[in-house]
């Protein structure tokens, strides 16, 4: 397929963009990690001009349409075949089952998001992006996943608008954290508007009394997602469990760790960019 076929489509029926083994080819080659950091960059460039997407795949028995050239979630399904993070979902499987309630905040295309419906969890999947939101819509309706309810909105600490940046060959990498477009991941990002609300008014608008695992995603705004949710609501509104990505850390305006431990979360696992807490008695 060529880079002039990249439109958005949530209309065709799932099947129609074929993922021929040439397509695989080019992205595992992009996506070796034994190259180095620089030439894989150049690689991935030159793929995408050629094998942008979609493609229609599947991954550890779930649909998703990928743009392996907008996203490095879909670029890491169509070269490896399975999703990415497994890590991360082998610490969190444990604790999904049938009546768990999942709250996924960065959503992104929806790998958690399915994994834990397809658990038997009943999900709400949280993407700021509205773009990826459509793309998200599109996997879940190819998945026949009711049990998923999608909300397009950024959350943070009150109420509001604030600016997304955006770079075009991760889309999943969308941030709220202006800082964070410099230094190590200055690329071609530009920013859009966004609405923003707080995640108990999110969950309030939903009917949701309980959350049983919370997974938060959101370049370096992971503390003001959970930070003002934590200190707001009840106790008896608090996650039994939070994933966390720490891999932004340091764009943090405020340290999230030291109060999950004194609220009584402990560390249960983690991984290279994500830790896991699961609140005692």
């Amino acid at each position: 397929m060529s880079a002039s076929s990249t439109l958005l489509d949530t209309k065709s029926p799932f099947g129609t963009y074929r993922a021929e083994g040439l397509v695989r080819a080019a992205w595992r080659l992009a996506d070796r990690h034994d190259l180095s950091k620089g030439l894989r960059k150049r690689i991935r460039a030159l793929v995408s001009r050629f094998f942008r997407g979609p493609y229609d795949a599947e991954a550890d028995g779930l649909k998703f349409r990928l743009y392996p050239g907008q996203n490095y979630d879909d670029r890491k399904i169509l070269s490896k075949g399975r999703l990415p993070e497994r890590a991360e979902h082998k610490l969190l499987k444990p604790y999904l089952s049938s009546g768990t309630v999942f709250v996924d905040v960065g959503a992104n295309i929806g790998s958690y998001s399915l994994f834990a419906a397809d658990a038997g969890a009943r999900v709400l999947a949280v993407e700021a992006n509205p773009e990826t939101a459509q793309k998200l819509a599109f996997n879940i309706s190819a998945n026949a996943k009711t049990d998923i309810e999608l909300v397009n909105v950024a959350i943070g600490a009150e109420e509001g608008t604030l600016a997304l940046w955006q770079e075009p060959s991760n889309c999943g990498f969308a941030t709220l954290v202006e800082d964070l477009t410099t230094g190590e991941w200055a690329g071609d990002w530009s920013p859009r508007d966004v609405d923003v609300k707080p995640l108990d008014a999110v969950l309030a608008e939903r009917g949701l009394q309980q959350v049983d695992v919370l997974k938060v995603d959101v370049e370096g705004f992971e503390d003001r997602v959970l930070v003002p949710f934590l200190r707001k609501s009840d106790k008896a509104l608090w996650p039994k469990v939070v994933m966390i990505e720490t891999n932004c850390r340091s764009h943090w305006a405020e340290d999230c760790l030291p109060l999950l431990a004194d609220l009584g979360y402990g560390l249960a696992g983690e991984t290279e960019d994500n830790m896991v807490f699961e609140l005692k008695g």
